[in-house]
């Protein structure tokens, strides 16, 4: 029994060996299959995992999808996720269209809707999801920068840190943006600078830069403010708030307020400003229009001289040759000025600066953009020639129309104008008290051509109702040319000019601006009064009345103290006249000469006793001399003096008068005839004949003398006599005969 017993213990021993082996060999099979546990969590943390994935959608759409290669959910009611090697997706167009952020670490809220990272984050704008669309050329923005706050639900991104960004037309920099997916609109806080190259590979890039800058994608506008710079080659805009927009990602328009700007090149410069600017490019952002509006200013500055131009509204067109905006065209609208100073030529001094005036100019530019190729007004406007030199004229031109001609280096080759006037200013002559008066014309039609080196004034036409006047002298023509090379005006179809003297008409009269001389020709008709500063009263011309004149030709000089008449010339004074093929006055020398066909008329102021009406003396010669001082009147060639009642010829005939104002009955006080003298009287049925080789006649006495040696007389009354010399009086019928001592007297007495 008790054997027994221990041998059951002992089989219960073994049992329990074998079963406790088998137990041990067991769990220590399963230990080793079995998955090691993670460590503890660290504490703070409610949770940690890896590879970890958040998304949400609308029950159609994706909204966000929030990857990472680790996380850390923090404990507490405001749950903060710490991820690492974070991508997030931000989708649009039901998952069509997705923003991408990325960063090595970053801070998700789940309950705020926030993902922050303080260190780089980049996001990328507008992912296409198909693949297709992603393989297109696109305009993918990507920005970079840190300390980057995303909003989950409205997929805002926002820094107030340095920010980078890029994309398929430029890159730029800034400090703090804004990207808000739901406007599309991108917000670059301050110090922005962007670089704009546009699509085309060979396009020279724009460069913008701003103090603050929105770019609204739906509008396709970016806005620049407070201010702005913009910066391509050789042009510089500066300004204040303005706004860019594009098309198809390339720059079209930029619009500036308080803008000034630049375009320099080394053989010119193009400076210009305004308050209010519009800037036009081309498809490959190139400039081809910039208007400016409010104070705008325009300076153009080349080796040929500078111009200004100042206006309220201004247009610029550009021309693009070889990637460059050259200027072809300028618009000044409004109360524009255009000011020209034209650079020196040689050691010469400068041509005068030009100064246009209108209320609208265009100026139109060569193709090189440096030098002007013409200017005109579609209104009224000025012109003024302002000298830069003592010896250089002032001139001023009005006219409602007014079209310029530039040649080489902006010297002003020609113009013209419609309605104009002119006015002229010369330099005061050396020694003169006084400047010379101003030189004033008008017509509906004016051309100019100016001398292309000097810029000087070479020749003006004016025509249709000239007028002119400086000083006393004036003038009216239908055509009018001032050679200024030679100061002479010459004036036509017809021209009429006149003084306070007088006035003279004719169908060309040529007027020396310097000295007063004038030539008229061609149906000449003129009227002047004597000089009243003669040295002696000219009895031949009567100091009270004007001279009258009609000719083919006349010329005046010494400021019409010397005339001549030439073409069957007729002198009139009163009833008093001389003709002749040509006439010369010399009221210096008091003297008056003519030639040709000489025909004169003296009318005396008492009534003849036989007519009851003036005297007229008529008197006909090849060539007449007078000098006034004697107040001798030598007529030469087949003379011939006619007076009431008398017929006087003879080779030549010198003939007296009275002098002009003094208590005369006659105009005529005496007259000598030599030359085979004939004198023939009739009266009342009777005549009388005289010859001889001399003879003379008293007016006054109405006595004739003929003497000479072969003195005859025959009277139809009383016979013949012949003497030495023979006296009789018209009067009272005397008659005087006086013989030589070898020659009697012979008289045949006549009886009924």
């Amino acid at each position: 029994m008790r054997r027994t017993r221990r041998l059951f213990l002992l089989a219960i021993a073994v049992i329990l060996g074998a079963v406790g082996s088998a137990y041990f060999r067991q769990r220590e099979s399963q230990t080793r299959q079995q998955t090691p546990l993670p460590p503890p969590i660290r504490k703070g943390l409610a949770s940690a995992s890896e590879d970890w994935v958040y998304r949400r959608d609308d029950g159609k759409c994706p909204i966000i999808e929030v990857r990472a290669k680790d996380q850390e959910a923090t404990q507490g009611p405001d749950t903060n996720i710490l991820l690492t090697g974070v991508q997030m997706m931000l989708f649009k167009d039901c998952g069509k269209v997705y923003d991408y952020v990325r960063s090595d670490r970053a801070v998700f809220n789940k309950n705020q809707g926030t993902l922050f990272s303080e260190g780089e984050v980049e996001i990328t704008l507008a992912v296409p999801t198909s693949e297709e669309e992603l393989a297109k050329p696109g305009r993918l923005v990507t920005i970079q920068s840190s300390g980057v706050i995303v909003e989950t639900v409205s997929g805002v991104a926002r820094t107030e840190s340095f920010t980078r960004f890029a994309f398929d037309m430029g890159e730029g920099t800034a400090k703090g943006a804004n990207y808000d997916p739901r406007t599309r609109e991108i917000e670059l806080f301050s110090d922005v600078v962007l670089n704009w190259r546009g699509k085309d590979k060979d396009q020279k890039p724009m460069r913008v830069e701003a103090g603050h800058l929105v770019h609204k994608e739906a509008d396709s506008q970016v806005f620049l403010s407070p201010w702005s710079r913009l910066k391509r080659q050789n042009l510089t805009l500066d300004g204040g708030d303005a706004v860019i927009t594009l098309e198809d990602g390339n720059i079209r328009l930029v619009e500036a307020s308080d803008a000034r700007g630049t375009d320099e090149y080394p053989d010119r410069k193009l400076t210009f400003a305004a308050a209010a600017l519009t800037m036009n490019m081309t498809p490959k952002s190139e400039v081809e229009k910039i208007a400016g509006r409010g104070g705008a200013q325009l300076q153009m500055a080349s080796a040929a001289g500078e111009t200004a131009v100042t206006t309220p509204l201004i247009e610029l067109d550009f021309t693009v040759r070889n990637g460059d905006s050259v200027l072809r065209t300028a618009t000044a609208q409004g109360a524009s000025k255009l000011e020209s100073r034209p650079a020196a030529r040689g050691s010469g001094p400068r041509p005068p600066n030009r100064v246009l005036e209108s209320d609208w100019i265009v100026a139109k530019m060569r193709d090189n953009g440096e030098e002007m190729e013409s200017v005109e007004t579609a209104a009224a406007g000025t012109l003024q020639f302002l000298p830069n030199h003592p010896a250089q004229p002032y001139r001023k031109l009005n006219g409602e129309r007014i079209w310029i001609t530039y040649g080489d280096r902006n010297q002003i080759k020609a113009f013209r104008a419609v309605n104009v006037t002119t006015e002229t200013r010369k330099p005061r002559p050396a020694g003169a008290k006084a400047d010379p008066p101003p030189a004033v014309t008008s017509s509906r039609d004016l051309a100019a051509e100016f001398d292309p080196d000097t810029g000087a004034l070479i020749r003006l036409e004016q025509w249709s109702d000239f007028r002119y006047r400086e000083g006393e002298q004036e003038a009216t023509a239908s055509h009018a040319v001032l050679d200024s090379r030679t100061n002479l005006i010459t004036l036509s179809r017809p021209a009429r000019a006149w003084d306070p003297a007088g006035w003279v008409t004719a169908d060309q009269i040529i007027l020396n601006q310097i000295t007063g001389d004038f030539t008229a020709e061609g149906n000449v008709t003129s009227s002047r009064l004597p000089d009243r500063k003669a040295a002696s009263t000219n009895a031949m011309l009567s100091q009270d009345e004007p001279v009258k004149a009609t000719a083919r030709r006349m010329v005046s000089t010494d400021r019409n103290r010397r005339i001549v008449y030439e073409g069957k010339a007729l002198l009139s004074q009163s009833a008093n006249n001389l003709s002749a093929e040509k006439v010369w006055i010399d009221r210096i020398a008091n003297t008056l000469r003519a030639r040709g066909q000489v025909v004169s008329q003296f009318l005396d102021r008492k009534a003849d006793r036989r007519t009851g009406r003036p005297a007229v003396t008529i008197v006909h010669a090849d060539e007449l001399d007078y000098d006034g001082r004697e107040r001798l009147a030598h007529y030469r060639g087949s003379a011939r003096m006619i007076r009431e009642g008398m017929d006087v010829k003879a080779a030549e005939l010198r003939a007296w008068l009275n002098e002009a104002g003094k208590n005369s009955d006659s105009s005529l006080n005496r007259a000598f005839a030599d030359g085979r003298v004939e004198i023939f009287q009739a009266e009342g049925g009777r005549t009388r004949l005289g010859t001889a080789p001399h003879a003379e006649y008293y007016a006054a006495d109405e006595k004739v003398i003929l003497s000479g040696g072969n003195a005859v007389l025959q009277d139809s009354l009383k016979g013949a006599a012949r003497g030495k010399q023979l006296t009789y009086f018209t009067r009272n019928d005397n008659l005087l005969i006086e013989g030589a001592p070898t020659q009697p007297v012979i008289s045949r007495v006549k009886r009924n």
